[in-house]
């Protein structure tokens, strides 16, 4: 399943979402130079700015923060960075609109914080001389967006498309209760091998990412009362 539209009326420009947008393809073009001068450029890059797992306890805790802000900006390839931009700017807007731009942009430094320790906690990272397990992508920040809309509008709809090649294709609208919990539990089977194949997908970092962005925007809920639902929102289709 794969989100290409989430219903609503609000024209609003979700700011502090697009630069982040902007900032990471930026870095993306960044990448790409490098790649351009030969084989074995961009993977030392990605070892020097992108967090080693492996070297966490030989370095300072400064350096060790510094990776992990950078490694939130860093992809792998043109389908990771436009995938992970794609679910940041269909859900990314709501939650800035509820938390404010500058709350909004710490919570998403905070989620990739989350979703960085949960995945060197839990992610089983084997250690070996030529892999030092390099973590890279903003993919487990979005997943703590995509749980702070989940609390905020459970009820909003997703129009989803199924399948992927003519003439099997349909596009469906699902609350947004189904399609993120189903995004989720497709992770966590994913990482006990219970569906798919063996990747290099930082399960961890998303399913700790995503349980950041609940429990963080169910607690503003206590301070800040969460947007009332629009009667008129299917108009928006």
């Amino acid at each position: 399943m794969f989100p290409i539209h989430v219903v609503g009326r609000d024209k609003s420009i979700p700011k502090a979402t697009i630069v982040i947008i902007v900032i990471n393809l930026l870095v993306f073009l960044w990448e790409l130079s490098v790649d351009a001068k030969g084989d074995g450029f961009l993977k030392a890059a990605l070892q020097n700015y992108g967090l080693e797992v492996c070297k966490i306890g030989e370095q300072s805790i400064a350096t060790t923060g510094l990776d992990t802000f950078r490694s939130l900006f860093l992809h792998a390839s043109v389908a990771h960075v436009l995938g992970n931009m794609w679910f940041l700017f269909l859900f990314g807007g709501l939650v800035e609109r509820y938390l404010g731009s500058v709350k909004y942009v710490l919570a998403y430094l905070g989620f990739g914080a989350a979703a960085t320790l949960a995945h060197v906690a839990l992610g089983n990272t084997v250690c070996t001389v030529t892999d030092t397990g390099v973590v890279i992508g903003a993919s487990g920040a979005i997943a703590g967006i995509m749980g702070g809309f989940l609390v905020i509008k459970p009820k909003a709809k997703v129009r989803t498309m199924l399948g992927f090649f003519r003439p099997f294709v349909w596009t469906i609208k699902l609350p947004a209760v189904v399609f993120l919990g189903y995004w989720l539990l497709m992770d966590v089977l994913q990482h006990v091998g219970w569906i798919g194949v063996e990747t290099d997908i930082a399960h961890w970092a998303h399913i700790g990412g995503f349980l950041a962005g609940v429990l963080t925007t169910f607690a503003a809920g206590f301070i800040k009362p969460m947007p009332k639902p629009d009667p008129l929102e299917h108009l928006a289709e």
